[in-house]
């Protein structure tokens, strides 16, 4: 069982590595999204400082959308997700590298990107740290709320869109809890980072399930 999962573990990561629409096109988009917003400002930076964490979580919300529709896309095409079916190879360890390599690929790259691009929106070293906590616990929320949707979606001819109106009212709220345990932060209130610890605990435990059922059901 662990020599399968380090199998596919493996075969995702070099499809990451080398399918620039899995995740150099969703990073890329992140990057140009981000300086957006000081374009569009000009020089109000009482006003880009104030917005700057939102703004982050919604360039990370967007380049989320962008990959989630390759996530299981390829391999329902191509049929190799019911080869996986016909030999019984367990949809959880599936679902599981699928969901590691697409918050490594996506999740984790924002992470590391997002204190630098606080500084460059806000120009303060401020909420550095609440950024960093608030994106390490909301960007895997992000993946495993899409994949249950990524998989209802499979055959659709309008996948794009539909998968976007279908996420976002889920990402809605990780955003606002997300952007709120940032600003709540320094003043030591730690609540929302609870409630988004809790939400990541129960959704860990069935997103997963409910995204194998779905799949099953779509190659039957």
């Amino acid at each position: 069982m662990t020599r399968l999962f380090i199998l596919l573990l493996s075969r995702e990561v070099k499809g990451y590595l080398f399918n620039t629409n899995k995740s150099w096109f969703a990073l890329g988009f992140f990057l140009l999204c981000i300086l957006i917003f000081p374009l569009s400002l000009g020089g109000s930076e009482d006003l880009l400082k104030k917005i700057s964490i939102s703004s982050i979580w919604i360039c990370a919300l967007f380049a989320n959308l962008i990959s989630l529709e390759s996530l299981f896309k390829e391999d329902y095409k191509n049929g190799t997700l019911l080869q996986y079916h016909i030999n019984r190879i367990p949809f959880f360890i599936i679902v599981f590298t699928k969901f590691i390599c697409h918050w490594l690929f996506t999740g984790f790259p924002i992470i590391i990107l997002s204190p630098l691009f606080l500084i460059f929106l806000s120009g303060s070293y401020e909420n550095i740290l609440g950024l960093f906590y608030s994106l390490l616990i909301g960007t895997p929320l992000f993946s495993l709320i899409g994949m249950p949707i990524s998989a209802l979606t499979l055959g659709s001819a309008a996948r794009g869109p539909i998968l976007v109106f279908l996420t976002i009212p889920f990402f809605l709220p990780i955003i606002i809890f997300g952007v709120l345990s940032v600003n709540s932060f320094s003043s030591g209130s730690f609540s929302e980072y609870y409630l988004l610890c809790a939400i990541l605990s129960i959704g860990i435990i069935f997103l997963p399930y409910i995204t194998i059922k779905i799949l099953k059901e779509s190659l039957e």
